[in-house]
Parts: structure tokens; sequence; C-alpha cells
């Protein structure tokens, strides 16, 4: 971030603005490209049967298995972008204010994160045996670095951005979980691309492997960072 950029013993940058977005305007448009994304995960992994009326036992356990099959596929996505919404929510409660470079990032994010419903729907859709895998892979690695780098090398290096009060040990446990889904999706990547099929280890179970540690590192607890002096003083 440029060397201009002050904050105010308000909490404001320079002009008396809360950033070029107010905080709370920009966790609500955030809050509906989630919203958003979480339908179009319905949408493509949650079917109704058809309006045909039918007493064959076989359509009735064909059924029941693809419904058991579209419900760990929303299972599996619905952790993915959870966890993305609380790994983002959680960089936005440490942040003071926000600039150009977090809107930038911010919407480069968002559109990664609606493509990961999307390319479950082509995978779904092809019986091709290699492109989408890798896509999803993809897909997830640009959707996690970006918000790392966010995170990492922008807003955790800038005192004017950040809260006051944030230790060492909130920032290593967050830097870190949000290395989780980059570092499976390099995995992914490295073994789908040397074999002609959909994937070596199956997909939802080498996600899961991320979503437990999220949970397990989660359990710390680190602690916040201290409130913003100046929402004291406007009290």
């Amino acid at each position: 971030m440029p060397d201009e950029v002050k904050v105010t013993e308000a909490g404001t940058l320079d002009g008396g603005v809360d950033g070029v977005v107010p905080k709370d305007m920009f966790e609500i448009l955030v809050n509906g490209v989630f919203a958003f994304a979480m339908t179009l995960i319905v949408k493509n992994n949650i079917y109704l049967p058809p309006s045909i009326p039918t007493d064959e036992l076989a359509f009735f356990t064909s059924y029941i298995s693809n419904l058991i099959n579209d419900g760990l596929s929303f299972l599996f996505m619905f952790m993915i972008l959870a966890i993305f919404y609380i790994l983002f929510f959680e960089i936005i409660r440490q942040t003071r204010v926000i600039d150009r470079v977090i809107v930038c990032f911010t919407f480069a994010f968002l559109l990664s994160i609606l493509f990961i419903p999307l390319t479950s729907f082509l995978w779904a859709l092809s019986d091709e045996p290699l492109p989408y895998g890798v896509l999803f892979h993809a897909n997830i690695l640009i959707s996690g670095l970006l918000i790392f780098i966010l995170w990492r090398l922008h807003i955790s290096t800038v005192p004017a951005l950040r809260l006051p009060g944030m230790n060492s040990l909130t920032a290593r446990n967050l830097s870190l979980r949000l290395l989780l889904f980059p570092a499976t999706a390099v995995v992914g990547l490295l073994l789908d691309s040397s074999e002609l099929s959909f994937s070596v280890i199956p997909i939802m179970a080498s996600y899961l492997v991320p979503g437990i540690l999220f949970v397990y590192l989660s359990r710390d607890n680190p602690v916040p960072a201290e409130p913003d002096p100046g929402n004291k003083k406007r009290l």
C-alpha cells in the first residue's frame, strides 16, 4: 500500500472516509455473492424427481441412491464455501479500513468463488476424464491464494489497515489456515495431471483433510485484535 495512506485519530483515512468503501456495505456485498454461490450449489446438486407416477422399486432405489450422492456433493461444496467464508471474514475482522487493493483482491476472490459451483456443475455433466477435475483444483488454488496474498502481503504488513493489538500468534494461525486449501489444491493438481482419470484420490476425500485441519487449528481461538480506539470515541 502506498506510504501516503494515513489514519486519523478517529480511525478513518485522510479525507474523513472509512476507506474507499464503507466496511458495512462491503460486507453486505460479500455476503450477497456467497449467498448466490450457495444458491448455485443447491441448484446444481439437489435434484427433484420427475413428476411421473410410478410404482417401480427400481426407480425409487435409483432416486434414493442419486439423492445420497447429490447430498454428499452438496455437503462437500458447502464445506469448502463455508471455510472460505469464515476465513475471509476473519481477515475483515482484523481490518480497520477498506482500501482499493482490498476491493480489487476481493472482487477477484468473489469471481473465483462463483466459478467453484460452476466447474462442479460442468464436471458432473461431462464424461471426459481429465479437464474438470484439474479445473476444480485450479479454482480452489486461485481462490485460496488470492485471500492469502491479500492478508499476508498486504493487510498484515500495513499498520494503517489492520486493527491495533493483533498478536503474532493470531497472524500465524490465520496464515496457516489460509494455506490449507491452496496446498491441497497443488497436491491435487500434481496427482490428477499425471494420470488420465477424474482424480487419483477422490476430490471429496482429499479436501476432507484440510477441512478437519481447519477445525482443529480453529480450536486455538486466537485472541482477536483490540477494538479500534476511534470507535470508542464515537460511541
